[in-house]
């Protein structure tokens, strides 16, 4: 049996694995000249470039993510790096940190309080994130292949205040003004649910969102070696135009060459517009999608701006993640007053010749890439390169460092993840967990065609990593049910 899969990162790879472990024939077809879709690195001005991982669930010996990354080979032994922080913010001469530890957490967010109240929120969301703990999407099988179990009453009860509440709503609690900003520019989007960050911040205490030793290069590096191991084949630098469908039947794909490769199944592991727009031609509806693109308020879409710099100085002292607050200034006649950024330092792998790199991200929405898009070739650069030297000089300006030693290397866009990766509208993710967002929880199987099965991040909430890896399981379970087979 031979099953072709369309993309070669995350979703696509596990997929591919746990088939070749069940004795399938195995063909993957990547667009561009390395694996890994989403969680990839390259190289600019001599230096490494990690576009993804900030943190890895799955790190923890016990996880259920964590059993799959092993399965496939991502993760192997303990070559974790463990941060001692999420992140630390400066506020107005006052610093606040959010430690990965639940008792120095603690401490550290009572040591900044100003009131009883914030005392008493600060002990209800500690309590609630150590109930909370090694929390993960479940992995066991996909929708159609199980009933679904509700979370239990308990963890309903005790969380439902901080899914019904926005980050930006809950920083309004607190009586500081630094716990305030804090909480209000934790997470990339202020919109999303305090419940997203509590369990971040639960996982990385309980220490199950740790990094790889090398990054996303050696992780991906991990998979694509156990891939080939099993036999399977991957197909670099070649984009799949469509999915020949005969009879309602998805019987293989064509390449841009015309060339057809017939295959027994068809697994879509890259974006879910692309798959239905571009390589199915229109010809299967998929309204549900349509229908949440169609509600902002309740399927946000974000992406990033990132600008990455090289440095030889020594940050060795300095945090990994820190959080500035900034005299305003604007991007895309947008004001902003908070410099997020992240260095590689933690890790020599990802050091060149001395060289640290450090980014600087900044969240976007869809209005922020329809006026990315409608700009002229020579207006875009000319915006990339001016977003990215006053973001230079604003970090300059936080690290107390002259501009001269930090080096602008490279700047992305949404427009770069949709060029790259064929991602909706330059997303780096899907929905994010919102208040208003109800569940989504798709099936892998495409109802309309038989043997055809998608894997990607649009499938569950929040997108990431962690679903990521799940899809692609769930892609491969779907292929094996429909065989007749369950999955070893």
């Amino acid at each position: 049996m031979v099953v072709s899969i369309i993309g070669g990162g995350i979703s696509g790879l596990t997929a591919g694995v746990l088939l070749l472990k069940n004795g399938y024939s195995v063909n993957i077809y990547e667009k561009n000249n390395n694996a890994g879709g989403f969680c990839t690195s390259w190289k600019r001005g001599g230096v490494i470039i990690d576009g993804c991982l900030h943190w890895l669930i799955g790190t923890h010996e016990k996880s259920a993510i964590g059993k799959i990354w092993r399965e496939i080979g991502g993760i192997r032994g303990d070559e974790f790096t463990k941060l001692d922080n999420f992140c630390k913010v400066y506020f107005d001469g006052e610093t606040v940190t959010f430690y990965n530890d639940f008792d120095k957490l603690e401490t550290e967010l009572l040591r900044v309080c100003a009131s009883d109240g914030d005392r008493v929120e600060i002990a209800r969301l500690i309590d609630t994130m150590r109930y909370i703990g090694m929390y993960e999407t479940d992995s066991s099988a996909p929708p159609e292949l199980k009933t679904p179990t509700p979370p239990s009453l308990e963890f309903t009860c005790r969380t439902i205040k901080l899914l019904k509440c926005t980050v930006g709503d809950y920083a309004e609690k607190f009586d500081s003004p630094i716990l305030r900003y804090a909480f209000y520019n934790s997470l990339v989007d202020r919109h999303l649910s305090m419940l997203y960050l509590a369990t971040t911040l639960a996982n990385m205490c309980s220490g199950n969102a740790n990094l790889p030793i090398g990054g996303s290069t050696a992780l991906i590096a991990n998979v694509v070696e156990k891939f080939e191991s099993l036999g399977g084949k991957l197909f670099l630098n070649t984009p799949v135009s469509d999915i020949v469908i005969e009879n309602g039947v998805a019987t293989g794909i064509t390449l841009p060459g015309g060339e057809t490769v017939k295959s027994d199944h068809v697994i879509a592991a890259c974006d879910v517009h692309h798959t239905f727009e571009k390589l199915l031609g229109g010809r299967v509806p998929y309204d549900t999608y349509k229908r949440c693109d169609a509600d902002k308020t309740k399927y946000p879409t974000y992406s990033f701006i990132v600008a990455s710099f090289k440095t030889k100085a020594d940050l060795s002292n300095r945090d990994v993640v820190e959080i500035f607050k900034t005299e305003p200034f604007e991007i895309l006649d947008k004001n902003y007053d908070v410099l997020s950024v992240r260095h590689y330092g933690y890790d020599r792998s990802l050091m060149t010749d001395g060289y640290t790199v450090i980014e600087v991200f900044v969240t976007t929405y869809e209005d922020d890439y329809e006026r990315l898009k409608a700009m002229s070739r020579e207006r875009y650069k000319a915006f990339k390169k001016k977003t990215g030297n006053m973001l230079r000089d604003k970090l300059a300006e936080c690290y107390a460092a002259p501009s001269d030693d930090i080096e602008l290397v490279d700047v992305l866009t949404p427009l770069t993840y949709e060029r790259y990766l064929n991602s909706y509208k330059g997303c780096f993710m899907s929905y994010p967990l919102g208040v208003k967002t109800p569940q989504i929880l798709h099936s892998s199987r495409v109802d309309e065609v038989k043997n055809l099965y998608l894997a990607n991040q649009w499938l569950m909430l929040p997108g990431g990593t962690p679903i990521a890896i799940i899809a692609g399981k769930f892609a491969a379970q779907s292929v094996l049910a429909v065989d007749g087979k369950a999955i070893s």
